[in-house]
């Protein structure tokens, strides 16, 4: 039997036009009128595999997505994304393990689960 999937959180996988795939804590931009006029991604990596291993297992390496700039987020036009997915349970694991290196809290990774199971997403992603 698998692990159930979590999914109380913002992380998300953002595959982009450009063929990144982004593992970014996910939110909403919208104006004043509470309209979605674009997104962003909080604390980016662009993943991708390395090379099979001897037992064929694929390594995933982490990158910064934008190494050029020390700013954390990212915003962009729906234009951009071709699709937003859950992590799976180890890459989760392995990204809340950075973010709690860069100083975040479970609390501000993490949102309460509810107790009839709907765990549907908040508007924004954490701060």
């Amino acid at each position: 039997m698998t692990e159930q999937l979590k999914t109380n959180h913002d992380i998300r996988i953002v595959n982009l036009t450009t063929k990144d795939s982004v593992l970014c804590m996910f939110g909403e931009v919208r104006n004043d009128e509470q309209q979605v006029v674009g997104y962003r991604m909080l604390y980016p990596f662009t993943l991708s595999l390395g090379n099979v291993n001897e037992d064929g297992t694929m390594p995933i390496n982490y990158s910064r997505f934008c190494p050029f700039s020390p700013v954390e987020e990212h915003r962009m036009g729906g234009e951009h994304i071709l699709t937003v997915v859950y992590p799976d349970n180890g890459i989760l694991g392995n990204y809340v393990a950075k973010l709690k290196e860069l100083g975040l809290t479970e609390e501000q990774i993490f949102f309460e689960e509810k107790p009839d199971g709907d765990n549907s997403e908040p508007n924004q992603a954490a701060e």
